[in-house]
């Protein structure tokens, strides 16, 4: 794929894109199958409240430094999404949690996305992802902490003890882990978790519990 002429592999993304949009997205995925989004936006079209950017970045952080991140914020309540470019369930579900990020002030909740889409190849650097992941968090207005993880995607999955994504944690304002929400257990789309009912509900539960 890296050989092809860039007119064919930009025709080869955004035929996936349209493909996209024809998927039922099922519970669970796997790495290296799915769509990968090609749609461009301008890095500030969102409108924010007080106190939020609209600016959209990405940057690469470690397991650890993810760690270090989320305990910055306590005090506040933190979602956590680990996506995949890869991943049709990710791709439906992480705007849910833009949704949630611009129901409440960063006061209350921060929001954070971390892309599994760094394989570990020796010549790709988890730094090259950024023009594969930055399309779709542009497309959905992603503007909070975007992370790649440096650590390659098995690692992290071992890490999360996940087998593969989507999975939601969230934290309450103590820090610790309120819940973790995964489709490890799901046998069809219908039984997989949705922010809409699962994730935003929590979320709201948990900002009213002031320290």
């Amino acid at each position: 794929m890296r050989k092809l002429h860039k007119v064919e592999a930009g025709r080869i993304m955004n035929t996936r894109w349209l493909v996209f949009g024809l998927m039922v997205a099922v519970c669970g995925c796997g790495k290296g199958s799915g769509p990968q989004p090609a749609m461009t936006a301008p890095a500030e079209t969102v409108d924010v409240s007080a106190g939020k950017t609209t600016e959209i970045a990405v940057k690469v952080m470690d397991y650890q430094g993810i760690q270090m991140l989320v305990e910055s914020y306590r005090g506040k309540v933190v979602v956590v999404d680990y996506w995949s470019t890869d991943c049709p369930p990710c791709i439906k579900e992480l705007p849910g949690l833009v949704d949630v990020h611009n129901q409440y002030p960063g006061d209350d909740v921060k929001c954070i996305t971390v892309s599994l889409d760094y394989i570990g190849l020796a010549d790709e650097g988890p730094e090259t992802y950024k023009d594969k992941v930055m399309p779709f968090l542009q497309h959905v207005g992603a503007t909070f902490d975007n992370i790649i993880a440096a650590d390659d995607s098995e690692t992290m999955l071992k890490k999360l003890e996940l087998a593969a994504p989507p999975a939601v944690l969230v934290y309450g304002r103590d820090g610790k882990l309120a819940k973790r929400f995964d489709n490890e257990q799901a046998a069809s789309e219908e039984e997989g978790f949705t922010y809409h009912a699962d994730i935003a509900p929590l979320v709201a539960e948990l900002v009213k519990a002031k320290p």
